[in-house]
This record gives structure tokens, sequence and C-alpha cells, in this order.
């Protein structure tokens, strides 16, 4: 766990590092001075819709465990994911499993599972939009050490491992016992722990696979996951002026494309730094201003990042949690644990 927070900041400050010294500081000033409240509010109504369409489709997810609320399961994704903001190596999904079972009084083991199969969900409609978003592009564009080529070539490469993990969970759904001894087994040639824990990994998986394979499950799902990203496409539409860029599905498009794959980069609290880069060069191959890809970037980030922070930590207070208490306890949940 240390050396991957080590990892995570030193790969945030070496991206904040880049867009700091290409950054005008007195333009930035100038453009936040000028820039409308309304564009940071409407970014924020976008995102709220996003987390309710991400809470539809965890309830559609969950439905096999018993009744869930709504409210409660849009709480609890505001709080994993404000989480994410503030802690390392990615723990807000574990704090989000965690505190979802807190407060429906669910089994942990069940409701991780289906976050497990939300990120097979959210990567099929992340890699349609980036694929569109490249079919928009100039093939030659470049923009600092990246070009359209390389993020065409990551963009097969996520496929790739994409096909892969579905071809492995379609292995897992149909002959559960068989892919859970052969890969537990030989990982247990290695490692017998690093065997145990995959074979706990892939029952808790499995049980996610179960929960979506019944009747209109997955359809439903799939069609939540595309609006999902849609409404993320409408915020990172809505604020381009913000930054004096004009509207553009294209800017959109890749600016979605190039925050996203940021984010999957192992980077420190709430990706600082290596989101700002991804969606500062994405924005600079889709023809848009260095300076003007800088402040989007930046700013883009603040109206996101401090809003729903301070709505998660609140949330938390609200609901007798604490960040520290939600960490442990998401740094413990194991495929047979349960939270009551």
């Amino acid at each position: 766990m240390k050396r991957q927070v080590a990892i995570g900041l030193a790969v945030s400050l070496a991206c904040l590092a880049w867009v700091l010294r290409e950054l005008d500081f007195g333009l930035l000033w100038r453009t936040i001075k000028e820039v409308n409240p309304l564009y940071f509010l409407g970014v924020n109504l976008f995102l709220a819709v996003s987390f309710w369409l991400r809470a539809l489709r965890w309830r559609i997810i969950l439905e096999p465990l018993g009744e869930t609320g709504l409210a409660n399961l849009t709480w609890a994704a505001v709080i994993g994911l404000g989480a994410n903001n503030v802690l390392p190596a990615r723990l807000g999904e574990l704090v989000r499993a965690y505190a979802l079972a807190r407060l429906e009084r669910l089994p942990a083991s069940s409701v991780l599972a289906t976050i497990l199969v939300e990120r097979i969900l959210d990567g099929m409609a992340l890699l349609m939009f980036l694929f569109l978003a490249l079919l928009m592009v100039d093939p030659q564009a470049k923009a600092g050490a990246f070009s359209v080529g390389y993020l065409r070539a990551a963009g097969y490469g996520l496929l790739a491992v994409y096909l892969i993990a579905l071809a492995a969970a379609a292995a897992l759904w149909r002959w559960p016992g068989v892919s859970m001894r052969l890969v537990s087994g030989w990982l247990a040639r290695l490692s017998p722990r690093l065997g145990q824990k995959a074979r706990g990994a892939m029952e808790s998986f499995h049980q996610g696979l179960a929960m979506l394979g019944r009747g209109s499950a997955l359809p439903a799902a799939v069609s939540l996951s595309i609006l999902l990203w849609l409404a993320y496409l409408a915020a990172y539409w809505l604020f381009l002026p913000a930054a004096g860029l004009p509207f553009s599905l294209t800017l959109a498009a890749m600016a979605l494309a190039g925050g996203s794959l940021g984010s999957a980069v192992p980077a420190g609290p709430g990706y600082i730094g290596a989101f700002q880069l991804g969606v500062t060069w994405a924005l600079m191959m889709a023809g848009a201003g260095e300076q003007e890809a800088l402040a989007y970037s930046l700013l883009f980030w603040a109206a996101q990042y401090f809003p729903l922070t301070g709505t998660a930590l609140y949330l938390m207070w609200k609901k007798g949690m604490s960040l520290g208490g939600l960490q442990r306890g998401g740094q413990q949940l194991d495929p047979e644990g349960k939270t009551g």
C-alpha cells in the first residue's frame, strides 16, 4: 500500500509540474475573475444527474439482495467518489461499498461484487466515447509528448484488456468452479496467499455477475451506463466557454476521453495532475490553444472537486460516519466479511 501511495504521489507531482510549468498564471487569474458562476452550477447539476443515474443502475444490479433505497444508493456513491478525492490508492470504491453496506445493512462482499460489475459497464461506455472522439480529430494532431496515434494505441490496448476481461467474466459466469480452481491454483504456485486472495475476489465477482444475469437487468444497466456517460459529456461540453473555448462536441468528447484516461493512471487523491494533463493534451489535439486547455483542465477539476468533496464530508457527518472509519472499514472488506 505504501509503495502504491508513493507511486501515485510521484505521478501526480510529475504531471502537475508539467502543467504549472506551461501555465500563464496571469491569464488564468483573468479567466477566473471573468468566468460566469453559472457554468460551475451547470456542471454540478449534470454531475448530480450522473449520480442519480449511477444510483438507478446500482439498484438494478443489487436487486437480488433486496429492495434498496435510491437515496442511500446516491449518498453512498457521493461518499465513495468524494473519498477518492482525499484518500490515496483509489480507496473510494471500497469506501462506497462499505458505506452502502452500513446504510442498507447488506453483506459488504455482495456490494463490493456489484462495484466490480459496474467497472465493466463503465469501461464499455468509456471505450465507446473514446473511439467516437478519435473519429472527430486530425489523426496527425499532437500535444506535448502525446499524439492522436498514441491515444488510439492506448484505446486499442484498453479494448484488448476489456475484451480479455469480458472473456474471463463470461468463463467465470459459465464455469465458475473450473475457472476458480484453475486461476487460484496457478497463482497459489507463485504464492499461497495470492491464490487465496484471487479465489476470494473471483467468488465476489461471480456473485456480482449472477446478479446481472437476470432477464432485462443487463440491457437496463447498459442503457443507464450510456446515459450516465452522456451526462458527463454534457458537463464537459457546458463548461467549455468558461475557459474561452467554443461549444464543441469534439472538444467535449476529447476532454472527457483525456480526463477519463488521466484518472485511470495511478495518481494521488483526486487524480490531481494526471487529470489536468490528460484533459489539456486531449483538448490541444482537438485544436484548442494551450493556455485555454490548461485553464479548462484546472477550472473544470476545481468545479467538481470542491463541491463533491464538501458534500461527501457533510453526508459522512450527517450519517454518523467518519472518513477514518470508512477508510478502515473499506480496507478490511473481504469476500466473506459482512457489515451490519
